[in-house]
């Protein structure tokens, strides 16, 4: 079962935080690497079509069921998305 809060921290990672040059660039090597098992297992269509979108979506789906590592990277992913975009937002002026 997925955990809704843990699936929200997902969703952020793949597709929210990192807006629409994400959708077009490959997910960062880390996590790549840390979730290919997953990947594999999971998601064997989508990998196969080579459907990045699919990939995620179905990864995000089953989250409780991919490798600690990859949650782990996942997560990392999100924290240093939410970091970069918190450094290039404008500070407003008081």
């Amino acid at each position: 079962m997925v955990r809704s809060a843990d699936a929200l921290f997902v969703a952020a990672v793949l597709l929210i935080a990192a807006g629409p040059s994400f959708a077009q660039s490959p997910p960062p090597p880390n996590v790549r690497e840390a979730c290919r098992s997953s990947m594999m297992q999971l998601c064997h269509d989508q990998v196969a079509a080579r459907d990045r979108a699919g990939v995620r979506a179905c990864l995000i789906q089953n989250f409780d069921k991919t490798t600690p590592d990859c949650q782990a990277a996942m997560k990392a992913a999100q924290a240093a998305m939410a970091a970069k975009q918190s450094d290039a937002a404008p500070t407003p002026k008081p």
